[in-house]
């Protein structure tokens, strides 16, 4: 089973789409005034946590972005870096940065589940 390459554009132009739209996205804080009494103190540091928050997340899904745009660029995109099989076009539908297939994610969910028991 091999990714036709209708599903290679579709998920190229979603990813690109994707990149644009986080390019576009500014979380900069306007002047955040934690000076006053205790109440404007703590809603100016809730809102600059919640931004660095943001911006996190956004960094990292910038970076599974970047990663699969390389995967594709590679002609690995779609395998599972665990076994080397195809992961499914409906498993990519769902989250076009998955690495793994199925059955790998199912073994690390397991191998972590051990871990935390341990």
């Amino acid at each position: 089973m091999t990714i036709s390459k209708s599903f290679l554009k579709k998920i190229t132009e979603r990813l690109l789409n994707q990149k644009q739209e986080l390019a576009a996205i500014s979380y900069s804080l306007p002047e955040v005034d934690t000076d006053g009494d205790e109440t404007d103190s703590i809603q100016g540091n809730m809102l600059i946590e919640l931004t660095n928050q943001l911006t996190t997340r956004n960094a990292a899904k910038l970076s599974q972005i970047n990663s699969a745009l390389k995967r594709l660029e590679d002609n690995t995109y779609g395998l599972c870096e665990e076994c080397g099989e195809q992961i499914p076009e409906k498993r990519l539908l769902v989250n076009p940065y998955f690495l793994t297939c199925v059955t790998c994610a199912e073994e690390r969910e397991l191998e972590e589940k051990q871990r935390r028991r341990s």
